[in-house]
């Protein structure tokens, strides 16, 4: 009884002992020259982390709920579906704050970002928005995986298949195309093909004009 007693004590220790932990020595991350702890305060916002893309020395980080946060190393900025909005009538600014992904465009200085409400885009600035739904051609609002080819086409992939922007037009690939299953999570692009896992488990690669099957349940 009384070693039941003993190890209770000291399960109870150890909670105290990570939660003082947790509060007072917060997650740090190395920059150049020395550590940098970052908090709410510092607006890092949302701990609920879904993505991340670097351009020089920026960082872009995409939250859940919360919307962007860009870091340059010295100052941070955060953009969100309220702050992004130049007029109410152009339908402009971030999308939604539930981001789930996003990448950057190096050549032609665009950001995208995907949400559960549709895909974003603006420029290095975070300024110049641009929003894109199933009224413009996407298969499904919710995006979950965003790459750029190296023709720089844009290939995203949802819960009802996968779509690649050229920059003009959108085009959507299903089961229908080839694709072993239309409910995507992830995808990336590497030496020309387009490789996609999707949430049944099957991984796809789209080279050519050919969807092939590598594994699947």
């Amino acid at each position: 009884m009384m070693e039941k007693t003993s190890n209770s004590r000291w399960l109870l220790f150890l909670v105290l002992l990570s939660l003082i932990s947790f509060v007072f020595f917060p997650t740090t991350s190395y920059a150049a020259t020395s550590w940098l702890k970052y908090f709410r305060k510092d607006t890092l916002l949302n701990t609920y982390m879904r993505a991340y893309a670097v351009h020089g020395d920026q960082l872009w980080v995409g939250t859940y709920g919360d919307g962007v946060v860009i870091y340059d190393g010295s100052s941070t900025k955060n953009v969100n579906s309220k702050n992004t909005i130049t007029k109410p009538e152009k339908h402009d600014g971030l999308i939604s704050d539930l981001v789930n992904c996003l990448t950057i465009d190096e050549r032609a200085g665009r950001v995208w970002i995907g949400t559960n409400e549709g895909l974003s885009s603006c420029n290095l600035e975070g300024t110049d928005w641009k929003r894109f739904t199933t009224s413009e051609g996407l298969p499904n609002d919710v995006v979950r995986d965003l790459a750029i080819d190296e023709k720089g086409s844009l290939w995203l992939g949802t819960p009802s298949g996968v779509a690649c922007f050229d920059g003009e037009a959108w085009k959507t690939y299903t089961t229908a195309n080839g694709l072993y299953e239309d409910s995507v999570q992830a995808l990336t692009v590497e030496n020309g093909a387009v490789w996609v896992a999707t949430i049944g488990g099957a991984v796809c690669r789209y080279s050519g004009d050919t969807w092939k099957t590598f594994i699947h349940n």
